[in-house]
């Protein structure tokens, strides 16, 4: 480094020298990539912050001053198994909605990384999807009960089966689906068996993989437009007690249905030109209030259809009779009334 004007050296910061000397000490670069890779993640990690400021700075600095040992113990190559676990994470966030360059900043990856795994992973998880069930030929759908694999325990919960239906049916493998109202986690445990890339929001998540957002305030910024959004929205006052204080179940049906006018015109903006929005929803009869039997689905079809939206299809979804208790039962009974077990699946379509 040439001297100053005053004669003296200039002031070497430590950490701007450092990714010389790996270079020189690790053989350069591309020792960094996917093909060698170290020990674990972490050390990994601690290699590409090469800047030194956000910790590892002491052994950074041991390997700028020659410290063999460290250097050792930092460039062993992965075990299989951790270099597996590895393309796994870089492979899950991806398919979680996170975009290469996401990903790299998220784990601190060096640029080509995550381009260097999904290579070499798309095509292997996509020769081993085989999932038992067929793309459905019929509008009416009748499930037993929830499949334990898809989702968990929650209020508004529906058979993930309906989930795979719909998505074997409208999309192909690594295409993107969102769902901004994911309750329990449905849509995020199809899309991981299926192999769709996915976004899953709530305003009250309970799961880690699923994001927290208000679908009121109109769909996040997304990392592309989606092939599919699915919608299985609070229907009005059902099971209003047991969600969000805050969220579209409270306030009056007027309150409901202006909320899915917002939603419907938001979902035609978002979707991709020629891709699907799907809504879930079912009718029932008001006794709490109105004592009438409101039509949910005659008016969210509007409303949709309203929004530029194409309906090309409505499905049947019949809910298994054990959704109702024994009390349930005997108050039908009695009312003389009859209990909701069907909820109707609206297919809309894109103009392109």
């Amino acid at each position: 480094m040439p001297p100053s004007r005053n004669g003296k050296e200039p002031k070497r910061d430590n950490f701007t020298i450092i990714p010389n000397i790996l270079d020189t000490l690790l053989g350069g670069r591309e020792r960094l990539r996917e093909e060698t890779g170290l020990r674990t993640l972490e050390q990994r990690v601690a290699l590409l912050r090469l800047q030194g400021k956000d910790g590892y700075q002491d052994a950074l600095l041991n390997i700028a001053k020659g410290d063999q040992a460290t250097l050792a113990l930092w460039s062993q190559p992965f075990t299989a198994e951790e270099r597996q676990h590895r393309r796994q994470v870089i492979f899950d966030l991806w398919l979680a909605g996170g975009t290469e360059r996401e990903v790299e900043k998220a784990l601190q990856l060096g640029h080509g990384t995550v381009r260097d795994v999904l290579k070499v992973e798309r095509p292997r998880r996509l020769a081993a999807l085989s999932p038992k069930e067929q793309a459905p030929v019929y509008n009416v759908w009748s499930f037993g009960g929830c499949d334990p694999r898809f989702g968990q325990k929650h209020p508004g919960q529906i058979p993930g089966q309906a989930v795979v239906a719909l998505l074997l049916w409208l999309t192909q493998p690594y295409d993107f689906v969102v769902d901004p109202m994911a309750g329990g986690g449905t849509t995020v445990d199809v899309c991981k068996y299926l192999q769709r890339r996915y976004y899953c929001s709530d305003i009250d998540p309970r799961r880690p993989d699923i994001r927290q957002w208000n679908i009121r305030e109109g769909y996040p910024r997304l990392p592309r437009k989606p092939n599919l959004i699915f919608l299985d929205p609070p229907y009005w006052r059902l099971k209003r007690d047991e969600y969000s204080g805050d969220g579209a179940a409270m306030g009056s049906y007027e309150d409901w249905l202006g909320f899915m006018a917002k939603l419907a015109k938001a979902s035609a903006h978002a979707v991709s030109p020629g891709g699907y929005v799907a809504l879930m929803v079912e009718s029932f009869l008001d006794e709490k209030v109105s004592n009438e039997f409101l039509f949910l689905n005659r008016d969210c079809l509007n409303l949709f259809e309203g929004a530029r939206l194409e309906g090309i299809q409505e499905i049947a979804v019949n809910m298994p009779s054990q959704i109702k208790s024994f009390r349930d039962v005997e108050y039908a009974k009695r009312k003389g009334i009859l209990l909701d077990l069907k909820r109707e699946l609206f297919v809309f379509r894109s103009p392109l």
